[in-house]
Order: structure tokens, then sequence, then C-alpha cells
């Protein structure tokens, strides 16, 4: 039986609000990294306080659910919520740390398509956990979910492409006798593909995020 004149706990919400506001920030600070790409070191270490930003967040979210009675819904999914927002984060500092650290002579344009997808995600999902302060918002939130789906899609393409094209510049090497496959081709292969991978995963995490949302969506109304 659901008492629904029982008060909520509200202030998760808030709480919800400061960890995504705090993604979407970080978020806007690694397009412009990537797409500027200058000052690695510096950009890097303000993702990372963004990172312990969110850590605090998410500790803070944990805390307040081992001293409230009732929550707005279920105490795995405000855990879950928080953790997977803040997986958001984590990638997001991973892959600024290894543009910093990787030295890279400049960002391809598929790495600044990914990077402007990542800051389009982390939108959403910040607007898709504002609403959930009242479920009469479903139809807003579902629609915020399948743009989030499109993006994915969109990561998906260009990911492959960039993929493809790493191979395909060793293949033109390798056929040309002039210019023979060198170290510096295959540590430069291994640097992108890593940081692909990473960019992709990051698009990833705002996709489960999406669907924890769904789920708290369907629950609730």
């Amino acid at each position: 039986m659901r008492f629904s004149l029982i008060p909520r706990e509200l202030k998760f919400f808030d709480m919800f609000d400061e960890i995504a506001a705090t993604v979407t920030g970080a978020s806007k600070k690694f397009h412009e990294m990537v797409t500027v790409f200058d000052k690695l070191d510096i950009r890097a270490h303000e993702i990372k306080r963004a990172e312990d930003a969110c850590d605090a967040c998410v500790g803070k979210i944990i805390e307040a659910l081992d001293t409230t009675f009732i929550t707005p819904f279920d105490r795995e999914d405000i855990h879950t919520l928080a953790t997977s927002i803040d997986d958001i984060m984590d990638n997001m500092e991973k892959t600024s740390y290894r543009f910093d650290v990787f030295k890279i002579d400049k960002p391809t344009p598929e790495a600044i398509e990914m990077a402007r997808i990542i800051k389009e995600c982390c939108i959403r999902v910040e607007q898709a956990v504002s609403l959930l302060r009242d479920m009469g918002n479903s139809e807003q939130i579902y629609s915020l979910i399948k743009e989030l789906g499109q993006l994915e899609n969109e990561a998906d393409r260009v990911y492959r492409k960039a993929d493809a094209a790493l191979f395909a510049h060793l293949v033109t090497a390798n056929g040309n006798s002039h210019q023979p496959i060198t170290p510096l081709d295959i540590l430069g292969l291994i640097k992108w593909r890593e940081l692909y991978e990473w960019l992709e995963e990051t698009v990833d995490a705002t996709k489960s995020v999406a669907n924890v949302i769904s789920e708290i969506v369907i629950k609730g109304t």
C-alpha cells in the first residue's frame, strides 16, 4: 500500500540537480578542451576538480540515504542514479587526462564531434534529472531519453568511422614504399584507439543514466 499523504524527503532532488549540473559544466569544459586544444594540463585539472565535486555529491546522497526514512523513489534507484551519473564524470575525466598526457599534436574532427555529442548528452541528462521532481513530466523525460538514444547512435557511427580511418592510414602507409610504417605510426594508432574508446565509453555512460531514469519513471507512473 502506498501512503501518498506522507511527505517525502525532497532534498535528494536538490542533490541530483547539483551533481547533474556539475557534469554538464564539466562536459562544456571538456568540449572546449578538445576543440580549442590548448593548456591541456590546466583544462584537465579543472575537469579533475569537477570529478572531485561529483564524488562529494555522491557521498552526500549516500549519507542522506542512511539517515532518511522516506525517499522520493526506491533507495536502490537513488543509489544507482547517483553512481551512474558519477560514471559519466569519471569517464570524462579519464579521457581528458589522456588527452593531456598522450601529447597529441591536434584533435581529429571525429574527436571533436564525439566531445560535442558528450556535451549534448550531458545537457539532456541534466534536463531529465530535473524533471524527476514530478512524474507528471514523464512524456518530456521520455522525449529526452529518446534524444539520448539518437545521440548514442550518432556517436557509434563517428566511432566506427574514426576507428576504420586509423587502420586505413596504416594500410596506405604500408602500401607506399616511400613511407613505410614507423613505430610512431603504431604509437599514434594505439593512442587514438584508446582515446576513441574512452570517448565512446563516456557516451555509453550517459545512456546508462537514461536507462536508470526510465526505470524510475516506469515505477513512479
